[in-house]
């Protein structure tokens, strides 16, 4: 679907200028220590602030396309699978993109430490659960700053293969049962029926709470995926994802990152209209190189530009003395490059196995 495709570059695209525009200046101590760099210092750039609004996050609103793009192709992905080739082709498309770029930004960091005469941040136990995504679940550090949300991708394959059934047949019930019982969950918690205290509970469910948070938001574009398959009604569509987005809605404020991010709901928000909007209008998307080419290598960009563009950024601001504009350009292309190299050398072949394995 060329909507989709076109989404998921628009999407990489807002993750990128999130971090470069906005987190960069707006958490300086916490990206100096995460990179063992000194904090940048002066004024925020003009075009940052033309790029900042109190009510808009590139970051969420990203995040959140491609939330709902897993709810929509995985579904048809699973199809054309058995449960165990589908979860080899998941691991294989996440895997190796992702430990390739795992070790080059450990490489880039060792490189900032080493000029910035800064100790390492990073302990070797954090980044091996890191590299096998399982940091969250056990309270330690998210090193890139985006891999969190592959460890919510990965429990939603594994959700979806267990529900493989009905989601081959496009049956929502069995979703509705999953999304009553993180409501549930997180009624329970904030009536403190289990003595569990948000947000300052165990690191477990900390976790727990977001990341379900998370997998019910992409429950919607699940939903989407069976209309598409014209296994699910329009009238039951609509009805359908507005039951999602409200518990989703009401769980937001009741979990770990409701009180830390209580505005972010509304990117969600906006990302789930776009969506929808975009998809009713699907039939009349057309090639468009920008976002096709972003597209194709969404993947490897999102996960390299943070840690590898934050250090260039500082080697050139405070290093070399760039300014922020002729800085920012140089890093964004270096990424992109990077990135398309990952997509050709590593992401491309990854990608041709798991479709042999479809076959």
């Amino acid at each position: 679907m060329v909507f989709a495709n076109q989404l998921r570059g628009l999407a990489a695209l807002s993750v990128v200028i999130s971090h470069f525009a906005g987190v960069f200046w707006g958490m300086r101590d916490f990206i100096g220590l995460s990179t063992s760099s000194p904090p940048i210092e002066g004024a925020t750039p003009g075009v940052v602030v033309l790029l900042s609004n109190p009510w808009f996050n590139y970051g969420p609103f990203g995040v959140g396309i491609f939330f709902l793009l897993s709810g929509l192709v995985i579904p048809l992905s699973l199809n054309r699978h058995t449960r165990a080739s589908f979860m080899a082709a998941r691991l294989l498309r996440i895997y190796p993109t992702f430990l390739v770029a795992l070790l080059i930004e450990m490489a880039v960091l060792h490189a900032s430490a080493a000029y910035w005469h800064r100790p390492f941040p990073f302990s070797n136990w954090q980044i091996a659960e890191n590299a096998l995504l399982i940091h969250t679940s056990l309270g330690q550090p998210v090193i890139d700053l985006v891999n969190w949300t592959l460890c919510i991708e990965m429990k939603f394959y594994l959700l979806m293969t267990l529900l493989a059934p009905q989601m081959r047949s496009g049956r929502p019930l069995a979703l509705f049962c999953v999304a009553g019982g993180i409501v549930a969950a997180h009624l329970a918690v904030a009536w403190g029926l289990f003595g569990l205290a948000m947000p300052n509970g165990p690191g477990f469910w900390q976790a727990s709470s977001y990341e379900s948070l998370f997998l019910m938001f992409m429950f919607i574009g699940v939903l989407f995926s069976f209309h598409h398959r014209r296994q699910l009604s329009t009238p039951w569509l609509l009805a359908g994802v507005a039951t999602l987005f409200t518990a989703f809605s009401v769980c937001w404020p009741l979990s770990s990152i409701g009180s830390q991010f209580p505005v972010a709901w509304l990117n969600y928000a906006y990302a789930f209209v776009l969506f929808s909007v975009l998809y009713s209008l699907r039939s009349y998307a057309r090639a468009f190189f920008p976002l096709d080419f972003l597209a194709s290598i969404s993947f490897p960009l999102y996960l390299v530009h943070a840690m590898v563009g934050f250090a260039l950024l500082k080697w050139l601001m405070i290093g070399w003395h760039w300014n922020y504009t002729s800085a920012v350009m140089v890093t964004f292309a270096s990424v992109v490059l990077l990135a398309t190299l990952l997509h050709m050398t590593v992401e491309r072949r990854t990608m041709a196995l798991g479709r042999r394995l479809a076959k």
